[in-house]
């Protein structure tokens, strides 16, 4: 089924700054510059080219260009794609934030428009103004011709109101991308329909297009092809040049201060690939430590084989086998704000292998880069990771953006993973809950067990009442959704049936201490009664309800009700501590018997009852004074405090 969603929809992520915009262009030349003020290849003034935080950039690859020919073809008919994205230039794209998969297209120093990514719908290009420019001339679909006497309040951003306009497309329809004309065929905005072309030609009244971009007539400014990426490789030279200088001296300065043995943690992607050669350039010659998570792509198994045959390295490899799939119905699916894949599939195996390959330790260098992340930006080039206590973490180009690594891997000649040709942005279990529903989409007739993961998906969204379109738009990607996919997953169609001890709680192999505000993850064995759970969180702090995805959130805290809970803690004591605290709240919560033990323990006299015992959240102060004795905590199970 298809469905139109309003643009307001996927407009509410803000941009994220996660270092400094770099990008820039030589006019001369026609290429991407990264820093420079100047070209290397032509010492011509370089400009600035003015994209959205954080510009994490990278080529447009084979597969891109053809996704972006097919979804402007379809818009504004065939050939169009062609036209605006021509062959023998470099284009680059720039990941925007949005609900799933949004890219700047970025030629002649220009960012033409957007190539998005819809939960439902599928790819839309977002047209900007010169984009808008070079599609103009002989437009046979997306267009709107407006009387002239309009013409100077839409090219001031004002929309098209149906009086004014004088012709439109007939094919178009409501919430389509369209290029407002002129009379004489010029480009003064691009936006969104209002209404059918055929409504704009029979209404009287009312706007037929809203404007996103608009200007005056004015030319197209289109620079001359013929650009290779081996060309923008000369002309980033000074860059390429001084930010490999800088890396090759971390890691010599960071291999003299700790005397351990050294390997590189090798995933298969083009960050650790560009960190293994930077090593190699440093004259070392590391270990290559993959961890084959049972989800990998068969390209990258390979791949990863062929670099360590090439450069003659060590290969120490650990696989996590079946685990994922050993654990998914206890844990259910994983998803971005609960990752109990990685720390079970991924750091688990790697502590395994380390403890027994390098019981001293071991500096794994690591292709982390500030731009991938929040998280990752907050990091320094060194850390100890608590997950993985005998490995010290190093990244010699964590101030690097995407287009770093590519110009870097391109002056090599040293070949990547064939994924990136097939219009993979990144490269990692083919699963993994943090790519674009767009990337698993692509790869999903490629993977062997890909059936069995959507059964599994769509047996899980049955039994806690979610549609399919649970399944199809990716909302199990998230624990906590984005306002925007609660909107297109739409009610729960049923509540879970609580067990009827559903007090045990585990923290799964491998996890470790919080750090940073990441959370640590815990389950309970069985569903809960969230609407008890709501009540009795109050002894911790104030609790707010999430209806949509029934969850209890407080500020350490949140609590699903098919039985996963989330704890924020500073390290492994308070995560266990709170661990064992919240045990003692679900057995409170689901074996009260109305005893009245509790009520002389709160000072407040927040605790009544009726038949159970309920807290009024006005005068509960959250002391936590009413953890204390009660038979349902004390006498069920073999728990106890």
């Amino acid at each position: 089924m298809k469905i139109l969603i309003p643009y307001s929809t996927f407009t509410t992520v803000p941009a994220v700054r996660l270092g400094r915009l770099l990008l820039r262009w030589c006019r001369k030349c026609n290429l991407p510059v990264l820093e420079q003020k100047r070209c290397s290849a032509c010492s011509e003034p370089t400009v600035e080219v003015k994209i959205t935080p954080p510009g994490d950039v990278r080529p447009a690859f084979k597969a891109d260009i053809e996704i972006l020919r097919d979804t402007i073809d379809g818009q504004f008919g065939k050939g169009k794609g062609k036209l605006l994205i021509p062959d023998h230039k470099t284009i680059v794209l720039n990941k925007a934030p949005h609900l799933d998969r949004m890219d700047e297209v970025i030629l002649d120093g220009q960012v033409l428009g957007s190539l998005r990514y819809d939960p439902g719908r599928g790819y839309i290009f977002i047209l900007r103004m010169e984009g808008g420019r070079r599609l103009a001339q002989g437009l046979r679909k997306g267009f709107v011709v407006v009387h002239q006497g309009a013409v100077d309040s839409i090219s001031k951003k004002a929309s098209a109101m149906v009086p004014g306009i004088a012709k439109a497309s007939p094919s178009i329809k409501k919430g389509d991308e369209v290029v407002v004309l002129t009379e004489d065929g010029e480009a003064i905005a691009v936006g969104i329909a209002r209404m059918s072309g055929k409504e704009m030609m029979k209404k009287k009244k009312g706007p037929g297009t809203k404007t996103r971009w608009a200007s005056t007539p004015c030319p197209r400014d289109i620079l001359p092809g013929g650009q290779t990426w081996e060309e923008a490789v000369a002309a980033n030279q000074d860059t390429l040049s001084k930010v490999t200088k800088k890396a090759v001296s971390f890691i010599k300065r960071t291999v003299d201060k700790y005397d351990v043995p050294m390997a590189v943690s090798f995933s298969g992607g083009k960050d650790s690939l560009a960190t293994l050669l930077l090593v190699l350039e440093a004259d070392f010659k590391p270990d290559i430590l993959f961890i084959d998570t049972g989800l990998e792509f068969e390209e990258t198994v390979e791949h990863v084989k062929a670099v360590s045959k090439e450069f003659g390295l060590p290969l120490v490899q650990e696989r996590a086998g079946e685990s994922f799939w050993e654990n998914l119905e206890r844990f259910g699916p994983p998803a971005k704000d609960y990752r109990w894949c990685c720390k079970i599939c991924k750091l688990g195996p790697a502590t395994r292998v380390i403890k027994e390959k390098y019981p001293d330790g071991v500096l794994s260098f690591i292709g982390q880069r500030r731009y991938e992340s929040a998280q990752r930006a907050a990091k320094k080039s060194v850390w100890k990771n608590p997950w993985v206590p005998l490995q010290i973490g190093a990244s010699p180009i964590q101030n690097w953006t995407s287009l770093h690594v590519w110009l870097y891997l391109f002056k090599s000649g040293v070949e990547y993973n064939p994924l990136y040709e097939r219009g993979l942005e990144r490269i990692g279990c083919w699963l993994c809950p943090s790519s674009d529903l767009a990337e698993i989409e692509a790869v999903r007739s490629e993977i062997d067990d890909y059936e069995r993961w959507q059964d599994f998906l769509y047996k899980y969204a049955e039994k806690s009442g979610w549609s399919k379109k649970w399944v199809s738009y990716g909302g199990w990607r998230w624990k906590l959704p984005p306002e925007p996919m609660k909107e297109l997953l739409g009610e729960r169609k049923k509540r879970m049936e609580p067990a009827e001890d559903p007090y045990e709680f585990h923290l799964a192999e491998g996890y470790g201490p919080c750090v940073m505000g990441l959370s640590a993850e815990g389950i309970f064995t069985s569903s809960l009664n969230i609407d008890r759970m709501r009540v009795f969180l109050n002894l911790v702090g104030e609790v707010q309800y999430d209806d949509v995805v029934r969850a209890c959130l407080t500020e350490r805290v949140t609590v699903f009700e098919e039985g996963v809970a989330i704890i924020k803690a500073k390290d492994e004591e308070e995560l266990h501590e709170t661990s064992r605290i919240l045990e003692r709240i679900a057995r409170k919560a689901h074996g009260c018997v109305g005893c009245g033990t509790c009520l002389g323990q709160c000072p407040t006299g927040a605790i009544y009852l009726e038949e159970v015992a309920f807290i009024d959240e006005e005068k509960c102060e959250h002391c936590g004074s009413c953890i204390g004795p009660c038979p349902a905590a004390d006498f069920t199970g073999e728990f106890s405090f």
